[in-house]
């Protein structure tokens, strides 16, 4: 009864404010989020190569594991739901995974690095390095500067008074479809990681300077994406269409993941 109600809400007008359950997701996904990067740190810091590479190996499982249940899954159910259960997967998914996914990718990608020069294999000579780091930074910017931002966008609209559906479902069907390209990404660095593991291993070789880098580029990729959607959000707070609670939720996740990449930041700290 009350899911009917809910959908015949949908179909006439959005509240102006977040779904009671949204902060309560969000809330979820940041202490799930944290669990990565607190995993990383506490390897490098007892300097245990076995928890580093579990936490490389699990994160990494993780999040190719999710690219892949929503190319091959999630594609399917919403391709056969209408605009209004689009909707609704949207408004319980993107809380769901505002925090995980980011902490999945940046921490597989800072362990991986680490562990790559824990055993000796960081060597640009290698051609899978090379071809690692290459997939890495399209995964990256395919996540932060597309899926991401798109995933924003259509929480946004969700909570304006008028939401514009057309926009609602457009983004969706871009997010779809990068999926689906991320997930091919994801079977071909899980073969490119199979031949790294099959290189011959020297003396440990660490520079800090390459993770702080990676971290860095990360970061800058991720706070453009998110500082530009903020920009647009104020200005449509301004306008009236959202009300002060979406500002509030956006500002806890931008302060939620800078407290995600510190934590993983510290690590150089432990290694430098």
């Amino acid at each position: 009864m009350n899911a009917g109600k809910e959908l015949r809400n949908t179909d006439n007008t959005m509240q102006s404010s977040f779904p009671p359950y949204t902060n309560k997701l969000i809330f979820q996904s940041f202490l799930l989020g944290l669990v990565p990067p607190l995993s990383l740190f506490a390897a490098i810091l007892l300097k245990n190569l076995t928890l580093l590479t579990y936490t490389h190996v699990m994160s990494a499982v993780m999040w190719t594991g999710f690219d892949l249940f929503m190319a091959l899954i999630m594609i399917r159910i919403l391709r056969s739901l209408d605009i209004g259960g689009k909707v609704e997967v949207a408004k319980r998914l993107t809380p769901s995974t505002f925090f995980i996914i980011p902490s999945l990718a940046a921490t597989t990608i800072t362990a991986g690095i680490y562990l790559a020069m824990f055993l000796g294999v960081f060597n640009f000579s290698y051609y899978w390095i090379i071809a690692a780091l290459m997939i890495v930074g399209i995964l990256t910017a395919l996540g932060l500067g597309i899926l991401m931002p798109n995933s924003m966008r259509i929480f946004i609209e969700l909570a304006k008074r008028n939401p514009n559906r057309d926009k609602i479902a457009r983004l969706n069907l871009i997010n779809m479809k990068l999926a689906g390209v991320q997930g091919v990404f994801q079977l071909a660095i899980v073969f490119v990681m199979v031949n790294i593991a099959n290189l011959p291993t020297a003396a440990a070789q660490l520079d800090p300077s390459i993770i702080l880098y990676s971290l860095l580029a990360f970061v800058a990729l991720f706070l453009t994406a998110y500082l530009s959607i903020y920009r647009g959000m104020v200005s449509e707070h301004r306008k009236g269409e959202l009300d002060d609670k979406v500002v509030g939720t956006l500002r806890f996740g931008l302060l939620g993941h800078i407290v995600i990449f510190a934590i993983l930041g510290s690590t150089l700290l432990l290694v430098w």
